[in-house]
């Protein structure tokens, strides 16, 4: 293996319809050691496909998405699907029974993305911890 090659511990999926918000994201997974984004979708059938295709170690989802469609739907196929997949929400329907609802269906965390933005980057960091880079030098 090359020296210079970064090695990558930890892929990452993003589900978010707002480009802004997406580039914002790709920007702050782009911070963490060892994390790569492997895919991006904007609505629920295309992250399913994605996730199939890019076995993510994490899933950062937004719950409003293209189309009507919602990234509850994503929870629950990952809650039959893909349990061990840990699901960051990152919604601005933060009430408190949309979040008891995404932590029902197994989400990791669920941040609002108006006043809790700020807490992914740490929480991405902490998740990069369970899959450090191996070590396979010869």
């Amino acid at each position: 293996m090359n020296s210079n090659q970064s090695v990558v511990a930890m892929k990452v999926l993003l589900v978010e319809d707002y480009p802004p918000i997406r580039e914002r994201l790709c920007d702050l997974v782009r911070t963490i050691p060892g994390a790569q984004i492997v895919a991006e979708a904007d609505e629920a059938s295309a992250a399913v496909a994605a996730i199939e295709a890019s076995n993510p170690d994490a899933v950062i989802v937004d719950l409003q998405l293209k189309g009507g469609t919602s990234g509850l739907t994503i929870l629950k196929w990952l809650r039959a699907q893909r349990p061990g997949i840990p699901v960051i929400v990152l919604s601005n329907s933060a009430y408190a029974q949309m979040r008891k609802v995404c932590m029902d269906l197994g989400a990791r965390l669920f941040l609002d993305k108006a006043s809790e933005f700020a807490q992914l980057r740490g929480a991405l960091l902490e998740l990069a911890d369970r899959f450090p880079p191996s070590s396979s030098l010869s």
